[in-house]
């Protein structure tokens, strides 16, 4: 049976273990019983120069990855507006859509309708948008009960829709799907070097789990909603941005 077809079913994912009321007896003990904030989220990035391997948190450090398994159980679209080239401080952006269609700031309103949100707009000429598309997925790995974040840059968009999308074309949620996530190396036309992420599905979810990691999905939404977007999300990726980002 290949991925498509095949189902599995998980028992060592630690979230599926507990129910809604044990998960907030949980955050609430280790948490001191103020609420969980989205910024406290462990953060994997896409790493910059075309490199292909992850550095991924754990609680004895950081450990270099080739690849990791997990299920995205939220995303979020955003788009992001920086006016100046980084200079390597924590700049906000100047006007930023927090649901990848209305911006809040300079210039703001309708993301669809803005020029800075256009291919060819891009001040380096190179067919880019000056306004940065992201993806931010929360993705769910064995053993934890809080997601991992990563924030798909421009360049790796493109590819992690179309999987979204073949996703929705067999009927299969996002969140029913153990996901690898791999990283290419790859060159743009300039002959900048820039890495790539790769959303490879491993496996279909039972209608049980699936049905288990909706609710779970449900109850940290509201802190999920609340991650923003932050310089980290784009910047090391900024050279390769080509006209084919969309």
């Amino acid at each position: 049976m290949n991925n498509e077809t095949a189902l599995v079913k998980v028992d060592n994912y630690a979230a599926l273990q507990l129910s809604a009321t044990e998960l907030r007896e949980v955050l609430t003990e280790n948490l001191g019983g103020q609420q969980l904030s989205a910024f406290e989220l462990d953060r994997v990035k896409v790493p910059s120069g075309g490199g292909t391997t992850w550095e991924i948190p754990t609680l004895e450090g950081t450990e270099d990855v080739k690849s990791f398994e997990g299920v995205v159980i939220y995303f979020k679209n955003q788009n992001a507006y920086w006016p100046e080239q980084y200079n390597g401080q924590n700049n906000p952006p100047q006007c930023v859509a927090d649901d990848g269609m209305f911006g809040i700031g300079d210039p703001g309103g309708d993301c669809s309708q803005c020029p800075l949100n256009q291919f060819g707009s891009a001040p380096d000429g190179n067919g880019g948008k000056a306004c940065k598309n992201m993806r931010t997925l929360f993705i769910l790995r064995e053993g934890d009960i809080l997601p991992l974040v990563l924030t798909l840059p421009p360049t790796s968009l493109k590819d992690a829709r179309k999987y979204f999308l073949r996703l929705a074309s067999k009927g299969v949620p996002y969140y029913g799907v153990i996901t690898e996530f791999s990283l290419e190396k790859e060159k743009n036309d300039s002959g900048i070097t820039y890495s790539k992420v790769k959303l490879t599905m491993k496996g279909r979810l039972d209608a049980e789990t699936t049905k288990k990691l909706k609710a779970f999905q449900e109850s940290l939404r509201p802190a999920l909603d609340a991650v923003k977007v932050d310089n980290d999300s784009y910047w090391p990726d900024e050279d390769a941005i080509e006209a084919e980002e969309g």
